[in-house]
């Protein structure tokens, strides 16, 4: 497949930014300045069938730029496929630019890795493309790992992170479809941590689940370099945690048919849905830190996780940021089995160091190694391991 991109549409210095990052990834990529260079090529190769790809950057706050991008995409159609790269799109016009059959839309951060997931879905087998094509619908119902924090700051989001990136980064586990859902709709910090852009927007389909389709899915998935996707919210303190369940059922449609493992991160307040959510899952970590008070959260919270409809099959604590001695493992342990007798315990080790540079670079732990990766493993590997029970809850 022929690929251009049309630098008449935007800034020089944008545009070699943008040239540097989509070449990294398609090398074969040819810069043009005028549509009819591109159509005297495809005149001069007719006959093959195939389709040329228009990488177009657009600024969308330009008067009539929607109605120009589809037009374009109607005419050429027949020949030529756009992919119009921009910062963000409301969903509404996303919709209306899709449904021309000529056209799709990628986001200028992640434009390499989006544009090259399009190209393999719309290239003829055989093609010479960059990317493998994505993989097919899932078969069956998908594994729900939930991350139940017992307090706020405990870490909840970040076990979450570290243990879905160190599956995306291992070699046995790569291959799994895995997907990281924020349910935190006000507080959404995700995305902060892996340093990529939220874009999940609920409240275009709140009023009408029947809206979220395929192709409106796509655009809410953020994909980070680790090969994890992840559904967040931007942050916004109006946001409703508390939304419609008609809503989440039509989420977690598209969810399964796309992903084998999903991985939740609850907020620490319970909602309308929480209980039939946890009643779905096949595990659920709870959260929390090694001290008297925490440990006491801790047990409050596994009585509210066993208090729901159908508890699941596994139901274990990670304790984090824990203090590890020099000799003898880890600190006040006997605390924690006054507190929390024979319940399954994971320790994960405070390295605030570490801690503090992932955050800032937006590289997870689990991509650094280290002892923290060490102890994020055998959460991992339960997470991996588990399977749908049959006896399990109608999903949502």
């Amino acid at each position: 497949m022929q690929i251009f991109l049309f630098s008449a549409s935007v800034d020089a210095i944008r545009l070699d930014d943008l040239e540097h990052r989509i070449k990294a990834k398609l090398p074969n990529v040819q810069v043009i300045g005028r549509l009819e260079e591109i159509t005297r090529t495809i005149s001069r190769g007719a006959g093959n069938g195939e389709l040329a790809c228009i990488l177009f950057p657009v600024v969308l706050n330009a008067p009539d730029s929607l109605d120009r991008m589809v037009a374009i995409s109607t005419e050429y159609r027949d020949s030529l496929f756009f992919i119009f790269i921009s910062d963000d799109i409301p969903a509404s016009d996303y919709k209306r630019l899709v449904q021309t059959g000529g056209a799709d839309w990628a986001s200028t951060q992640d434009a390499p890795d989006e544009i090259a997931d399009i190209i393999a879905r719309i290239a003829k087998p055989g093609a010479d493309i960059a990317e493998p094509a994505p993989a097919t619908a899932s078969a069956s119902e998908p594994v729900m790992v939930a991350f139940v924090p017992s307090a706020g700051g405990v870490g909840n989001a970040t076990l979450a992170i570290e243990v879905g990136v160190q599956l995306k980064t291992a070699k046995k586990t790569r291959d799994r479809r895995i997907c990281l859902l924020d349910l935190d709709f006000q507080n959404s910090h995700v995305c902060d941590h892996l340093d990529i852009e939220p874009r999940m927007q609920l409240h275009e389909i709140a009023a009408n689940p029947d809206r979220l389709d395929a192709q409106l899915f796509e655009l809410f998935v953020s994909h980070h370099t680790s090969g994890l996707d992840v559904l967040a919210v931007p942050r916004n303190r109006e946001n409703s945690s508390s939304l419609d369940l008609e809503t989440l059922e039509a989420l977690f449609r598209m969810i399964s048919a796309r992903y084998d493992l999903v991985l939740l991160d609850l907020p620490v307040a319970w909602f309308d849905w929480t209980r039939q959510l946890l009643s779905a899952t096949e595990v659920i970590f709870v959260s929390g830190l090694n001290t008297i008070p925490g440990l006491r959260k801790v047990a409050e919270t596994l009585k509210a996780v066993r208090s729901v409809d159908r508890v699941p099959p596994k139901v274990a604590v990670v304790l984090n940021r824990c203090e590890f001695r020099i000799v003898g493992g880890v600190a006040r342990r006997q605390h924690v089995k006054n507190l929390l007798g024979d319940e399954e315990v994971h320790f994960v080790r405070e390295d605030n160091e570490t801690a503090v540079q992932s955050v800032n670079t937006g590289i997870p732990m689990a991509g650094r190694g280290g002892k923290i990766s060490k102890d994020i493993a055998p959460i991992a590997q339960i997470a991996v391991e588990a399977r749908p029970a049959p006896e399990a809850a109608p999903r949502l």
